[in-house]
C-alpha cells in the first residue's frame, strides 16, 4: 500500500512539474510577443532607413584624395565643387558622388531592389537660387519630392567640413519609397 502511495506522490510531482514548466513557457511567450508588439514594422524600417544612411554616407571610397576619401566627403565635394577632380582620369566629384552611392546602396541595400530611393543635400543655412528654391543636391530618384505615396524618411546626417577659414555644414538626408 505504501508503494502505492509513494507512486501516486511522483505521479502528482510529476504533472505539478510540467504544469509549472508549461506555464514558464507560455509566459516567456507572451513577454516576447509583447516585446516584438512594441518594436513594430515602422520603428524597424525607421531604423533600416537611418543606418543604411549612416553606412553609405561612412563608407571608404578607395580614393587618397581628402575630398574623395569617404562617400560623405565626396558628396560635400559635389555640392561646393562639383567639377573638382579626385585624381588623374577619375570622373568629377559630382559624377563620382552619383556613381558610387548607386553602387554602395545596390551592395548595403538589399532590400532596395523593389524601392527607390533620394539622398537629399541641403546646406544647415538656407541658401536659395534667383528663382527663390532652395540650393540642394539630389542624388537618385527625383520623383520621390513630390510622390504621393508613402515614403520613409532618415534622419538628417549633419557633415561639418573646415574649408580654408570658413566652416560649412550640409544636412544628408535618404528618402525610401517602394515601387
Amino acid at each position: 500500500m505504501s508503494g502505492e502511495i509513494s507512486r501516486r506522490m511522483k505521479a502528482q510531482s510529476s504533472m505539478i512539474l510540467i504544469i509549472i514548466v508549461i506555464m514558464i513557457f507560455v509566459g516567456l511567450a507572451v513577454f516576447l510577443l509583447g516585446i516584438a508588439s512594441n518594436f513594430g514594422g515602422n520603428e524597424f524600417n525607421a531604423l533600416y532607413v537611418n543606418n543604411l544612411l549612416l553606412s553609405v554616407m561612412r563608407t571608404d571610397t578607395g580614393y587618397t584624395d581628402a575630398k574623395c576619401k569617404l562617400v560623405s566627403d565626396l558628396v560635400f565635394c559635389a555640392y561646393f565643387t562639383p567639377e573638382w577632380q579626385c585624381g588623374p582620369g577619375v570622373p568629377n566629384c559630382l559624377e563620382l558622388a552619383n556613381s558610387t552611392i548607386t553602387r554602395y546602396m545596390s551592395v548595403f541595400g538589399n532590400q532596395t531592389k523593389s524601392v527607390k530611393y533620394l539622398f537629399t543635400v541641403t546646406p544647415a543655412f538656407v541658401s536659395r537660387d534667383p528663382s527663390g528654391e532652395q540650393i540642394s543636391l539630389d542624388i537618385g530618384d527625383d520623383s520621390l519630392k513630390a510622390s504621393k505615396k508613402e515614403k520613409l524618411y532618415s534622419h538628417p546626417l549633419v557633415v561639418s567640413k573646415t574649408v580654408g577659414t570658413n566652416q560649412y555644414t550640409l544636412k544628408i538626408q535618404l528618402i525610401i519609397s517602394g515601387n
